[in-house]
């Protein structure tokens, strides 16, 4: 059996038949400038993962007031990491002893479930002197479904064809969007409501979306994300955020 229960932001729980992986656990608030619109469902250590994976060092996404309690109770779920943003656990004061180098296409085993990283784009791709991509989206197979989680994630050429290797059962997409007054404020974009939303129907697949409803400032409204999907004729599902659903 496979469920997956949305936690806000870019945050899941995906669970494969128990094993439990957690995708950037975001579930502090960013402070008064970026308030929750709503409370987190839980801690990470509630959450239980049996691994964690995240996309990038952005703090909404390697967010230290998540991590770091979590840590502190004991926890020690393997963390999978984009391998040239290691360092940004220092300057998050983040302990490293749990965090593994995560690169694209080098995929990895927890339990029965295999994971893929392979190249995202935060609007554009991220290269460092090794050739290792700053952001990574994943591709999970585990209790016969496939789930593709983006990450902070744009189109570049080539990602439909790479995804169309695969027959996803979920796709996880942030709908955010971007636009010139957020990227002044480097604020860096995803893909929109409507990308998404068209995404979903090349893929043949659901999709439910994600980064659009916690911080106003950089989200999109639950209305324009559904009018998306039905002009698109995609499959969205919507979760309630900190409710378990079967797929």
């Amino acid at each position: 059996m496979f469920t997956y229960t949305y936690l806000g932001q870019c945050t899941f729980a995906l669970n494969f038949d128990g094993t439990v992986i957690v995708t950037d656990p975001h579930l502090s608030s960013l402070g008064p400038e970026g308030s929750r619109a709503y409370p987190p469902p839980c801690t990470l250590m509630e959450a239980k993962p049996d691994a964690i994976v995240i996309s990038h060092s952005h703090i909404d996404h390697t967010d230290p007031k998540t991590l770091n309690p979590y840590f502190e109770a004991g926890g020690k779920a393997p963390v999978y990491y984009p391998a040239p943003e290691m360092d940004w656990l220092d300057r998050y004061q983040i302990p490293k002893d749990c965090f593994v180098p995560a690169r694209a296409e080098q995929s990895f085993h927890v339990g029965d479930v295999t994971i893929t990283p392979i190249p995202c784009a935060h609007t554009e791709l991220h290269r460092d002197e090794n050739g290792d991509y700053r952001e990574l989206s994943y591709i999970l197979k585990g209790a016969g479904k496939t789930i593709f989680f983006g990450g902070d994630m744009s189109l570049y050429d080539g990602l439909v064809e790479r995804l169309e290797q695969e027959r996803f059962d979920l796709l996880l997409i942030p709908v955010n969007g971007r636009d010139e007054e957020r990227t002044a404020h480097n604020i860096i974009g995803n893909t929109n409501e409507h990308e998404a939303a068209q995404l979903s129907v090349r893929l043949k697949a659901p999709y439910a979306p994600m980064h659009h409803d916690v911080y106003k400032f950089n989200g999109c409204p639950v209305e324009k994300v559904a009018a998306a999907a039905e002009a698109a004729g995609a499959q969205l599902l919507q979760p309630v955020p900190g409710v378990a659903y079967e797929l």
